[in-house]
């Protein structure tokens, strides 16, 4: 049985799910999000080589730092199975399945169902069908649940959250929309802990700060040119050291400056998908 527990964005990672790059885009892909329609009819499409060398790449520096690494296993019919994020979260010791609001992505948590089945049936539970609630939109960290209430979860989604997880504050974030002239698919894309106080946030892509929020971190501010790069969506192997594309100079600066080793690994075209390092994770335990 493999152990479960994530508590905070940042504690030591030693377990995690990373996303299967071998079969992209063998299904016709549904676009899905802005970034899509950007990169995918033009000569800047994503390609398997590249995807399959830069998850290669991950899950090379995640071994090398003694990070035990699960991917899902392959599905037929499926677009892709890079962002692993979204179709699962683990909540303390509980494995919760999440429920995708496209069609196409509703069955990608099937290719965790070999790693699940090693698990005890207790605690493991999946958000109901009439739910829409994304990994991408929840951050657990110290004893409060952040949720985005994004272009995908909406309110119904953190409120089940809070039923379930009564001992964890929930607190729901809500986020700019695209009517809004803000592309903000998911709460990662403009909020992320880093260190043991800090937090990577595009403040333009929020549409409320609650206080508890604002007060409990020291804020690295983000650009909408760095958020475009999704430089808020980093890997945090541990309390001083977190992944990042080197394109995110000045914030890779800042988080050095706050005493974080920061890893720059190219990661070009997992991006082009909709998301990066944190998309492309599913830490199952953390200390």
């Amino acid at each position: 049985m493999h152990k479960l527990c994530v508590t905070s964005e940042t504690g030591r990672l030693r377990s995690v799910v990373i996303g299967y790059p071998d079969n992209f885009l063998e299904a016709p892909p549904e676009i899905i999000n802005e970034t899509q329609k950007q990169y995918y009819f033009g000569e800047e499409c994503p390609t398997r080589e590249q995807v399959m060398a830069e998850l290669g790449g991950l899950k090379r520096t995640l071994l090398g730092h003694g990070i035990e690494v699960f991917q899902p296993e392959p599905l037929n019919g499926v677009p892709d199975q890079l962002m692993t994020r979204d179709i699962g979260v683990v909540i303390g010791d509980t494995f919760v399945v999440t429920q995708m609001a496209c069609h196409s992505r509703r069955d990608e948590w099937l290719g965790l169902l070999p790693l699940l089945d090693q698990m005890r049936t207790e605690r493991i539970i999946k958000v109901p069908d009439d739910v829409v609630l994304e990994g991408g939109d929840v951050v657990v960290d110290n004893g409060r649940i952040f949720v985005g209430l994004s272009q995908r979860t909406g309110l119904e989604g953190a409120d089940y959250l809070a039923s379930r997880f009564p001992c964890f504050e929930v607190i729901p974030v809500p986020l700019k929309q695209l009517t809004d002239g803000e592309n903000v698919l998911h709460l990662d894309c403009s909020f992320v802990p880093v260190g043991r106080h800090s937090v990577l946030i595009y403040p333009d892509g929020l549409a409320e700060v609650p206080s508890s929020l604002a007060e409990a971190y020291d804020w690295i501010e983000v650009t909408r040119a760095e958020q475009d790069m999704l430089a808020t969506n980093v890997l945090s192997l541990s309390p001083t050291q977190v992944i990042a594309r080197p394109q995110a100079s000045r914030v890779n600066t800042e988080m050095r400056q706050r005493g974080l080793e920061v890893i720059e690994l190219p990661f070009d075209d997992p991006p082009k998908t909709g998301g990066s390092f944190r998309c492309c994770s599913l830490p199952l335990w953390r200390d």
